[in-house]
């Protein structure tokens, strides 16, 4: 099965893993840079259609008497000053100690929290039932914060890829964007997907998505064993990296396999249902409800995971919204729906509702959670992405999966590290994002109170940087009001 082609992408891994081995954390190689560099100090131009959302612009910028949650998982650093000069943080201490050049663009933001722009890791530029979202997922996402995704499976890779070199180019407004291809399924599931017959089908589509600028291949819930493994070879091989929405394989099998990540946390796992065929899907919410965290199973299957060196994504915004007892859409995400998407979202809440609370109760979210901090625990590597769909938008689902992490009980600057260094470093882009550090590229959010004494100061985004460039959030919202359902 032929990959549709994809445009020439954003970022490039590049190939250099051994046969049967994880793809390495090494930074992706770069394509070439377009010419646009007519600013004075040599800074990336950017369309005109793209500086109507930018507030604040120049080659130094001082974000005065602020507090710092850097990435590290270390505590607030408070009364800081961030210098940023020609799109990268030049120096972060006290705001004592920090002599600002003359010319700099000082903004005095007592009272304010800076963190690293949120680096999402299960995004998508589509959700069931729409067209491609590009135009409001880019939008929502850095008004939100989020200045790096990572799309965990695309429908339509060739508009993605697309777009993620126009944001490059500065032709388009939106967060760095880690394009993936078609998702990897088998017979039983669903499309439009990808279902690789033989080996050598499987091992063809990687290397055309891979020559065509796929970055990650996800494999999909009913994918074969022996594609599956193949995805992953030739992936690895080619310096490209794989996760997997699992059921038909066991989170064991896919570690073992040398799988990179896996998404959704133990709601996926089938490793602890009973009598499980080999290779077949199989419901897996009975097993998780049952399933005592204390069951040296848990531990086994962990310590594989940990030793193998597997990435988990933590979804807890998609996975809350299947609970009738938790929050659903605030009315933020109800501005922006489309008219026909807010009747289709009432609906499904009408359903919602009316379904017993059987399996779905506050014990097994419970778990879920919980199921996550034993993987932090054992030295595991956990990010985070909302998986957008339902109620949960692009950008909104990111800010609602970092509060729930909090929930979980992971200390705020804990959070923030999954929600940014960890995903940075899972996409081999740690030394450069991800961070609030010196020679770090200045991907910044400005949030309007104490994040870390009210978690939910998340929503609270004032300005968004990327590259050093701010970007104003109101703007981004007001063009999109009506549009999320339609484009």
């Amino acid at each position: 099965m032929r990959l549709p082609a994809l445009a020439v992408a954003l970022v490039l891994v590049p190939a250099a893993c051994a046969q049967g081995t994880r793809a390495p954390d090494d930074p992706p190689a770069r394509a070439s840079e377009p010419a646009r560099t007519s600013e004075p100090d040599g800074r990336r131009a950017h369309s005109d259609a793209v500086r109507g959302y930018v507030s604040y612009d120049g080659a130094v910028i001082a974000l005065v008497d602020v507090d710092v949650i850097d990435g590290t998982g270390g505590p607030p650093l408070r009364g800081q000053t961030v210098l940023v000069e020609r799109g990268r943080i030049a120096e972060v201490a006290p705001v004592d100690s920090v002599a600002i050049p003359g010319g700099a663009r000082v903004l005095h933001l007592g009272g304010r929290t800076v963190v690293p722009g949120l680096v999402g890791m299960h995004d998508h530029t589509h959700m069931p039932g729409l067209p491609f979202m590009g135009y409001t997922a880019t939008r929502l996402w850095l008004a939100s914060g989020v200045t790096t995704v990572q799309t965990a499976g695309s429908a339509e890779p060739e508009a993605e890829a697309a777009l993620a070199r126009a944001v490059e180019a500065g032709e388009a407004v939106g967060p760095t964007i880690f394009p993936s291809a078609h998702y990897v399924t088998g017979p039983g599931g669903n499309g439009p997907m990808s279902k690789p017959a033989t080996e050598e089908e499987a091992r063809r589509f990687v290397r055309e998505g891979a020559e065509a600028g796929a970055t990650w291949f996800k494999l999909y819930r009913h994918v074969e064993p022996h594609v599956a493994a193949a995805v992953i070879d030739e992936a690895h091989a080619r310096g490209r990296r794989v996760t997997g929405h699992l059921c038909s394989l066991t989170f064991r099998e896919a570690a073992r396999m040398g799988i990179d990540r896996i998404e959704h946390g133990l709601t996926a796992s089938s490793d602890f249902v009973e009598g499980k065929p080999e290779g077949e899907c199989v419901s897996t919410r009975r097993a998780a409800a049952n399933l005592d965290l204390g069951d040296p199973r848990v531990a086994e299957l962990i310590d594989l995971l940990v030793r193998e060196g597997v990435t988990l994504t933590s979804t807890l915004a998609i996975i809350e919204s299947h609970f009738p007892h938790r929050p659903q859409a605030d009315e933020r995400s109800l501005a922006v729906m489309s008219p026909e998407w807010r009747r289709r979202y009432e609906e499904r809440q009408g359903r919602l509702a009316a379904q017993p609370v059987t399996t779905m109760t506050p014990e097994l979210l419970a778990t879920l959670m919980a199921f996550e901090r034993l993987f932090v625990e054992a030295g595991g590597r956990l990010v985070m992405g909302p998986d957008p769909g339902r109620h949960v938008l692009p950008g909104y689902g990111n800010q609602r999966g970092f509060e729930l992490l909090v929930e979980a009980g992971f200390a705020v600057p804990e959070a923030v590290r999954i929600a940014t260094a960890n995903g940075a470093d899972a996409l081999g882009v740690g030394h450069e994002v991800g961070r609030v550090a010196e020679g770090y590229v200045a991907d910044l959010v400005v949030l309007g109170g104490d994040l870390a004494a009210r978690p939910s100061a998340i929503r609270d985004v004032e300005i968004t940087f990327k590259g050093g460039v701010g970007y104003d959030p109101h703007r981004l919202v007001a063009d999109v009001v009506g549009q999320v359902g339609l484009r």
